[in-house]
């Protein structure tokens, strides 16, 4: 059924992008109509003062307008929204999305090509592009086509709070820090306080892209690179598994990834002492003038990995104005933007301008990290299917950790599932 209601969805769209096809000629008779473009952000508007800060720079460029569509939930829940507003008629220009939803807009046919607009503004392009790594270029093209321009990216390493680090008596730990180490690390910053409440050594990581984190760090992942295979039931995938379960149950060194719990405030509060994330959590830092912070990479398993994870911006079909669209898609790679918009949160994409940017916030300590990444860097596991796929994950996460389901029928079952999910690819 879920397979049938996705196909649907997915025909909708195709239909509603030929109508907007053939309705682009009359669209561009109206010269007159002054244009109003439209790019859906995940988030609920906390940063709209920033963003349209950003996009008046863009009006006045071009004299053009252009408005943040804001999307709520989790990426999961963002791309699913998409698609429904575009099956719904709404009219989207361009959508900044993860990397985790870069195959599914190409694949169900929501984004165009831009190689024809580069090919007519090469130097605008060009002045973009030069300034950002190859590869990470090279994320935003299917079957020898560009779909958009990147902005920003991130990973996962872990955050301390290095108060409650100086208060055990400990340093950051060192790069290759192993498994033992950590341990040592999580039961001396776990502690009983006087009114009876816990300090915890750290808080889980209960979510796909920390989690799949953990995996590349013990050589296995979700599934397999070409997304055709589970790898839920792998022996180092299960080991994780239990590990996770083990430090909250076991070890008692984390809390119950309870719904609603803030890892981000509870590390400012003092209420963990480690947590894994990417620079997102700077935004937090930022606003809670909170200096106690230093970052190093996840302990080491069997290998010591980099996961990758990043945002795009891209055009979609369904805009009546796809030239100026593209214009947009283009602009939120440029340095004005970001400049402008991305002082914390994210690494941004152009090399000239990110070292600098992350390092003069002051926070976190050791930032140069974000630069330096482990030996092996690996990109999060993003299928067309992603929703689902994360929807899934996430259940067996929740399931093991909050509601201590049996480790090895969960994943049986999510195994079971998630096969049946990638069989088409």
């Amino acid at each position: 059924m879920k397979k049938l209601m996705s196909l649907l969805l997915v025909f909708a769209i195709i239909g509603l992008v030929s109508c907007s096809k053939k309705d682009s000629g009359s669209a561009a008779s109206k010269a007159a109509e002054p244009i109003s473009l439209k790019v859906t952000y995940l988030g609920t508007g906390e940063n709209k003062d920033l963003l349209d800060k950003g996009l008046a720079i863009f009006t006045g460029d071009t004299g053009i307008k252009a408005e943040v569509v804001y999307v709520q939930g989790s990426w999961a829940e963002y791309f699913t929204k998409i698609q429904t507003m575009i099956a719904g008629g709404e009219s989207i220009d361009a959508s900044c999305v993860a990397i985790e939803g870069f195959e599914m807009l190409v694949k169900t046919g929501m984004a165009m090509p831009v190689d024809d607009w580069i090919s007519r503004h090469k130097a605008e392009y060009d002045a973009i592009a030069n300034d950002i790594d190859p590869m990470v270029l090279d994320f935003m093209k299917f079957d020898g086509k560009m779909y958009g321009l990147p902005n920003e990216w991130n990973n996962v390493v872990t955050h301390f709070n290095t108060e409650l680090l100086a208060d055990a008596g400990l340093g950051l730990p060192p790069p290759n820090w192993t498994k033992e180490q950590f341990l040592e690390y999580a039961q001396k910053l776990t502690k009983k306080r006087a009114d009876g409440t816990t300090q915890y050594g750290c808080f889980v990581p209960a979510y796909y892209f920390g989690f799949e984190a953990w995996c590349f760090n013990n050589d296995t992942a979700f599934m397999t690179d070409d997304f055709k295979k589970s790898l839920l039931l792998d022996p180092k995938t299960v080991e994780m598994f239990q590990f996770m379960y083990d430090l909250i149950y076991r070890y008692q060194v984390a809390p119950i990834p309870e719904p609603g719990l803030d890892y981000i405030n509870m590390m400012i509060q003092g209420d963990v002492a480690m947590m894994w994330a990417g620079r997102w959590p700077t935004n937090n830092y930022v606003h809670n003038e909170f200096k106690n912070a230093a970052v190093q990479y996840i302990p080491n398993f069997k290998t010591n990995a980099t996961i990758w994870g990043g945002t795009g911006t891209f055009t979609l079909k369904t805009s009546k104005h796809p030239d100026e669209a593209t214009a947009l898609t283009v602009f939120l790679a440029s340095r004005p933007w970001i400049e402008t918009v991305m002082q914390f949160g994210a690494i941004p994409v152009l090399n000239s301008v990110a070292r600098d940017m992350v390092t003069s916030l002051g926070v976190p300590d050791n930032a140069e990290l974000y630069f330096n990444p482990a030996p092996v860097i690996r990109a999060v596991h993003s299928p067309s299917q992603y929703a689902e796929c994360a929807n899934l994950v996430e259940r067996a996460i929740n399931d093991i950790l909050i509601n201590k389901a049996d480790i090895m029928a969960t994943l049986r079952a999510a195994d079971v599932e998630l096969n049946s999910i990638l069989a088409d690819n």
